[in-house]
C-alpha cells in the first residue's frame, strides 16, 4: 500500500511514462459516484496547478437501478459544487435503447455511456476524457477474454489510452486495494452500486470470487502479474500490426468501396500460420468497422481452408466466403422477391438482369453459361422470371431424378446469401432453367425437335 503523497506521485509517473497529458490541458473526468471514480477525481484535481489543466466532471444517469440511479446523480452534481468545477450531466432509458438495438444492458449502456463522453467533448473543447479503471478492472478484463477464447489483442487487457476518443485511464496502474486505502486516509465519499455486489455476472464472479481465492492459493500479486503480461502483448501486438500492414498489399486483390473486398488465399496461405489470422483480422475490422471476436476470426480463417462456396457470418450483413482461391468479404443486400412475365421472342432490360428469347434455326451449343437452347413447343407463351422459392424442385439436365434447388445450390458450391439472388425461369409451374447454371431435362433439344428457342441471361454489375 501506498501513502498519500507516494499515491500521488506514481499517478504523476505513470501520466508522465505514458504521456497521458500534456500542460494546460482540459480534462474531463467521468465520474460515476463509485470510488474509482472520486478518487481519480480527487488526485487529478490535486496535480490540476502542477499540470496547469482545466477540469471538469461529466455524468451519464443510466436509469437502471430506479432511486439509485438518480441518488447518484445528485451525489456527483454535489461533488461538483464541492470542488467547484462544472457538470455535465444526462440522462438515458439504457433498457429502451437495449431493447430497441436488440444489446445486451452492459453494452447498450457503455455505448451510451462513451457516445455521450465523445459528444461533450467535441462540443465543449476538452481534449481527453479520464475514466477510473484501475490495475484489478485489466486484471478481471484479461481472465473474461482468457476464458471466452482470446487472440492476442484481448491478452493486451484495457489500454491506457486511446487516441480515436481521447480516454486515458490515469489509475490503471493502481490496485483497488490502494484506491480504498487512498480514499480512507482522504475521506473521499463515495457510493457503492449494489449491482456490483451480485455474482450474476461474470465481472463480478471474478472480482467477488475467483480473484481473491487466485491471491490467497497461488500470486498474491495477480493484478501485477497480468499488467505487466498485458504490456508484452501489447508490444507484440504492435509489432504483428506492423507486419500485416507492410505485407497486406500482396493478399488484397480488390476492394469495392464498402461494398466487398477479395483476397488471395494462395498468397494469405504462403505466410506464417500465425499472422494469417492478423492479416483477417486487419481486414475484417476495417471493412466492419468494429471489433471483430477471436472466434469469428477462427471461422473465418477456417472458411479460407475449406471447399468453394463455403461461408461464415462477421455480422447480421456482411459474410466472408471462398470461391477458389479467393476469399470475399462482402456486404450482403438481400434482394426483394421479384416476378416478371416473360413474353417469347423479346429482350428484357429488367433491374439487375438481362434476358432475351428469340427462335433460331439450329442449337449452337457452346459452354458460355449464360446462353441455353430450349424446345420451344413445350412451352406456355408466357414464361415467368423470379427468385427461389423453398420447395423448387427440377430435372436437372445430365442426371438422373429430380432434385430440391436447395440441394442443387449446395452441389454447385453456391453460397447461401446467393440462391436468393438467382433467377428461376418457369414454364406453367414447371422450371425451364436455373439461370446460368442449369437447364430442366424436360425442356432440352431433341431430335424431333422443330423449334428451337434460344435464351440468353447476363446479370448487371454481380449483384448479390
Amino acid at each position: 500500500m501506498q501513502s498519500n503523497s507516494q499515491f500521488i506521485e506514481s499517478m504523476n509517473q505513470f501520466i508522465l511514462a505514458n504521456q497521458l497529458m500534456r500542460q494546460g490541458e482540459k480534462i474531463i473526468v467521468a465520474v460515476s459516484g463509485g470510488i474509482d471514480s472520486t478518487v481519480l477525481l480527487d488526485t487529478l484535481y490535486k496535480l490540476k496547478d502542477r499540470w496547469k489543466l482545466s477540469l471538469a466532471l461529466i455524468h451519464l444517469n443510466h436509469q437502471l437501478r430506479g432511486r439509485e440511479s438518480d441518488e447518484d446523480e445528485d451525489f456527483v452534481r454535489q461533488i461538483g459544487k464541492n470542488y467547484g468545477i462544472d457538470c455535465y450531466i444526462e440522462r438515458v432509458n439504457t433498457t429502451l435503447v437495449a431493447e430497441s438495438k436488440k444489446l445486451s444492458l452492459q453494452e447498450a449502456a457503455r455505448n451510451l455511456r462513451y457516445n455521450f463522453f465523445s459528444k461533450v467533448r467535441a462540443s465543449s473543447g476538452f481534449s481527453k476524457i479520464a475514466v477510473g479503471h484501475n490495475a484489478d478492472d485489466n486484471a478481471e478484463t484479461m481472465l473474461i477474454n482468457i476464458f471466452r477464447g482470446a487472440g492476442v489483442h484481448g491478452l493486451t487487457g484495457i489500454p491506457v489510452s486511446r487516441a480515436d476518443n481521447g480516454v486515458i485511464r490515469p489509475l490503471l496502474f493502481a490496485s483497488r486495494l490502494d484506491i480504498e486505502t487512498y480514499a480512507l486516509e482522504n475521506r473521499i465519499p463515495y457510493r457503492v452500486d449494489s449491482s456490483n455486489l451480485k455474482t450474476d455476472y461474470l465481472r463480478n464472479y471474478i472480482r467477488l470470487k475467483l480473484l481473491p481465492t487466485i491471491r490467497e492459493n497461488i500470486n498474491p500479486n495477480i493484478s501485477a502479474t497480468l499488467g505487466r503480461t498485458g504490456i508484452l502483448f501489447s508490444e507484440l501486438e504492435d509489432f504483428l500490426a506492423e507486419e500485416v500492414r507492410r505485407q497486406l498489399p500482396e493478399i488484397i486483390i480488390q476492394k469495392l468501396e464498402d461494398e466487398e473486398i477479395v483476397i488471395d488465399l494462395d498468397k494469405l496461405h504462403s505466410k506464417p500460420a500465425f499472422l494469417q489470422e492478423h492479416f483477417l483480422n486487419k481486414i475484417a475490422k476495417d471493412f466492419t468497422q468494429a471489433d471483430i471476436s477471436f472466434t469469428t476470426i477462427r471461422a473465418i480463417h477456417k472458411t479460407t481452408k475449406s471447399e468453394t462456396g463455403t461461408a461464415c457470418s462477421i455480422k447480421s450483413d456482411i459474410v466472408f466466403y471462398k470461391d477458389r482461391n479467393r476469399g470475399v468479404f462482402k456486404h450482403i443486400r438481400q434482394p426483394k422477391p421479384f416476378r416478371y412475365e416473360i413474353q417469347i421472342n423479346n429482350s428484357y432490360d429488367l433491374d439487375k438482369y438481362y434476358f432475351s428469347s428469340e427462335f433460331v434455326d439450329e442449337a449452337k451449343f457452346d459452354k458460355n453459361p449464360a446462353i441455353e437452347f430450349i424446345d420451344a413447343d413445350l412451352l406456355s407463351d408466357k414464361l415467368i422470371l423470379r427468385n427461389w422459392r423453398e420447395g423448387d424442385w427440377f430435372l436437372p439436365f445430365g442426371m438422373k431424378g429430380k432434385k430440391k434447388i436447395s440441394d442443387f445450390f449446395i452441389d454447385e458450391k453456391i453460397p447461401i446469401f446467393k440462391k436468393n439472388s438467382i433467377p428461376i425461369l418457369e414454364s406453367n409451374g414447371d422450371i425451364i432453367w436455373v439461370c446460368g447454371l442449369r437447364l430442366d431435362d424436360r425442356f432440352r433439344i431433341t431430335d424431333s425437335s422443330k423449334r428451337i428457342l434460344k435464351l440468353t441471361f447476363n446479370i448487371k454489375n454481380n449483384p448479390t
